[in-house]
């Protein structure tokens, strides 16, 4: 039996993760090295690399915790001879800022690290050339559904919907219930033989025309998987 269809060649291309891609972790160390004084950092990037504006609010509060923290530094005396703390009160306030500043810096960067690393470290794999066809077939039938509905003159000249024709024009696999045989619409929509034959008995006893799938779906009793099908690449 003639195969009527979309062909294309080559293989495409898919993500996958790239060894030694940068994971962002200098975001911690930055962070934690520092000991929260340059907290703000890494979340200034995020913000440069996301352009989102609620990371650049993120980003200035951690830049006025940091200065929070730079002014503690500078208001703390000088440790006593004994080796205790000049103002215990401002050493108090200054060791529980840092403490949250890192625990609040490290949770949130964690989504962050991936947002803004996760595309970065992927690159492209082979993908099978069959998925690289259907996906194209896919395309070109959403293309000449379109054409069909703006110019349906050009669309029945082009022959889209009926390969069996030979118009020359590759539709990506679409077959029309009004006009086609039953063999065409089984070969081209994948449906059982049969289940096509009954299609074009019901369009003929309705007078040649349907309007839309409901109306071949309530004249012809079709499994789920075959009214899928149809839905792929039948036209009416």
């Amino acid at each position: 039996m003639k195969q009527y269809g979309h062909q294309t060649t080559g293989a495409g291309v898919g993500p996958v993760q790239r060894p030694g891609a940068p994971t962002g972790r200098w975001y911690f160390v930055v962070t934690l090295v520092s000991i929260g004084f340059l907290a703000a950092m890494p979340f200034w990037h995020a913000a440069r690399s996301l352009g989102r504006p609620g990371l650049v609010r993120l980003a200035l509060i951690y830049t006025a915790l940091d200065a929070f923290l730079v002014v503690l530094m500078i208001l703390t005396p000088p440790n006593n001879p004994d080796g205790t703390s000049g103002n215990e009160t401002i050493s108090t306030i200054g060791g529980l800022t840092v403490t949250l500043v890192l625990i609040a810096a490290c949770v949130q960067l964690r989504g962050l690290r991936r947002e803004v690393y996760g595309e970065r470290s992927v690159v492209q794999r082979p993908v099978h050339p069959a998925v690289t066809q259907a996906l194209a077939a896919r395309e070109q039938r959403a293309e000449s559904r379109r054409l069909r509905e703006q110019d349906p003159a050009l669309a029945r000249e082009l022959g889209i919907g009926r390969p069996d024709l030979g118009r020359g024009y590759a539709d990506g696999g679409l077959v029309d219930l009004n006009t086609a045989p039953a063999a065409v619409i089984a070969q081209v929509s994948g449906i059982a033989p049969a289940h096509a034959e009954a299609i074009v008995a019901a369009r003929d006893a309705r007078g040649g025309t349907y309007f839309n799938l409901a109306e071949v779906f309530v004249d012809v009793a079709l499994p789920p998987h075959e009214q899928e099908q149809l839905h792929e690449h039948a036209v009416v």
